[in-house]
């Protein structure tokens, strides 16, 4: 939950939340393409502990909205996470099917870094009514995705060339404390999504019986609209101990746009003319449980799980007007945990520390790992501090290096099944992610 230093009227709060989200250029940067940097405070500890609260302020509604019970007052946050990406493409191997000559396809074997810098801003408003009731909006970039292999002349092109997806959501909340003891929260998604999927076909092969021959290269975009919602409960047994549970729904979206074609000769360019296309994404459930305990007045202790149903993404299909045109990538992918523990130490009354680690389980494995999301496990390490600098204003500042090991992949094509003339493909990626996170929170 981290903010940005904003003016402490109610009208610019809201207006400055309404229009976070669509500021951010995402990459994916937690399984699968999951974006976890929704809060500075939180990056501090690795996200351990968010769904609890631990962080101590208005970001943690994006976990957890029955936190939001935690705020006196109203109090405004806004984060920008600054994330920088290297994934670069070593020893990449492409050629045919066997069955067409399995010889070599040429072009670029290193394309270099094919991940995208990024900013990712995210903003929240808590309203307190009363003591008990609390209305929230927040404003993020929950899933995205860009990997960009730069050019037409890559070897793996039949297999994607560029991915970018890109989600705004808007989340509406409340909460109430039904007693001290018990807290519950829900809020509502509104989730705008968009895509831009880029590959090669063999059209040498496909038409023309002669492999190589001719590339012709298409261009997919469609957005939509959907929606789902948010759930969540804190408990407190004791004064220095917080339990809390939390689910986020999928958001369902069926992404409509054109397909363009470009590469055939002027005699041949009216049998793919530019058409209408659509895909289905659904993103996927999140389950969280954390906890918060607080070991003394200066000292606390925090952990964090969090389950997510990758498990729904079983293909990528891409349906044309004209069905012969359609195209289906298998995924395959796994359900994945998150596991994190953190610590916070108060220095002095204004000044706290913070630090965390924690395994992020990648979603795929390597018989269907491609290569427009060659995601692998990931290792965090994190450091933050939080500090006042007056009465109603403190800001925060997280560092995160994210920790992957080397990644492969290797496609097989036989000439059946649904990738089916892509060729073989095998190229090993050694990648990295570091994380800077500013944050402002106002309190009045």
């Amino acid at each position: 939950m981290s903010p940005m230093t904003l003016k402490a009227r109610l009208l610019t709060a809201a207006a400055t939340i309404a229009v976070a989200a669509p500021l951010a250029t995402s990459s994916a940067l937690a399984a699968g393409f999951a974006l976890k940097e929704q809060s500075v405070s939180g990056q501090g500890t690795a996200y351990a502990g968010v769904t609890a609260g631990g962080n101590g302020d208005a970001s943690a509604m994006y976990y957890n909205p029955a936190t939001m019970g935690l705020i006196s007052g109203n109090q405004i946050v806004q984060t920008a996470s600054g994330i920088f990406v290297k994934a670069k493409v070593e020893d990449a191997r492409a050629t045919r099917a066997t069955r067409l000559g399995g010889s070599a396809i040429s072009g670029n074997a290193s394309p270099g870094d094919i991940a995208q810098d990024a900013v990712v801003p995210a903003g929240y408003f808590v309203y307190s009514v009363n003591d008990d009731l609390k209305l929230g909006l927040a404003a993020n970039s929950p899933w995205g995705l860009v990997t960009n292999y730069g050019s037409n002349n890559w070897i793996g092109r039949y297999h994607g060339i560029r991915s970018d997806l890109r989600t705004y959501n808007f989340t509406p909340s409340v909460s109430y404390r039904i007693n001290p003891m018990f807290t519950v929260g829900g809020g509502v998604q509104v989730q705008y999504a968009k895509a831009k999927l880029s590959q090669a076909s063999d059209f040498g092969a496909s038409r023309l019986g002669r492999p190589g021959a001719l590339d012709v290269f298409s261009d997919v975009t469609g957005d939509d609209w959907g929606w789902g919602y948010t759930l969540g409960a804190l408990i407190q047994p004791s004064k220095d101990t917080r339990i809390g549970l939390a689910f986020r729904s999928s958001v369902k979206h069926s992404l409509t746009g054109t397909v363009s074609f470009t590469g055939l000769p002027a005699s041949l360019a009216s049998a793919l003319p530019t058409q209408r296309a659509n895909a289905e994404l659904i993103t996927p459930e999140i389950a969280s449980i954390g906890l918060y305990h607080e070991v003394n007045d200066r000292w606390a202790v925090m952990a964090d799980a969090q389950w997510t149903n990758w498990s729904r993404f079983k293909e990528l299909r891409v349906n044309v007007n004209n069905p012969a045109l359609n195209s289906v990538t298998e995924e395959k992918w796994k359900d994945t945990w998150y596991f994190a523990l953190g610590t916070s130490y108060k220095v002095t009354d204004d000044l706290t520390l913070r630090g965390g680690i924690a395994f992020d389980k990648g979603a795929v494995d390597i018989e269907t790992r491609t290569p427009r999301i060659p995601e692998q496990n990931r290792y965090w390490l994190s450091v933050g501090a939080g500090y006042r600098l007056t009465e109603s204003l403190y800001v925060d500042a997280a560092y995160s290096h994210v920790f992957i090991p080397s990644t492969s992949i290797h496609l097989t094509d036989d000439l059946t099944g649904p990738e089916a003339g892509r060729g073989n493909l095998s190229a090993n990626y050694k990648s990295s992610i570091d994380i800077f996170g500013l944050q402002a929170r106002l309190t009045f």
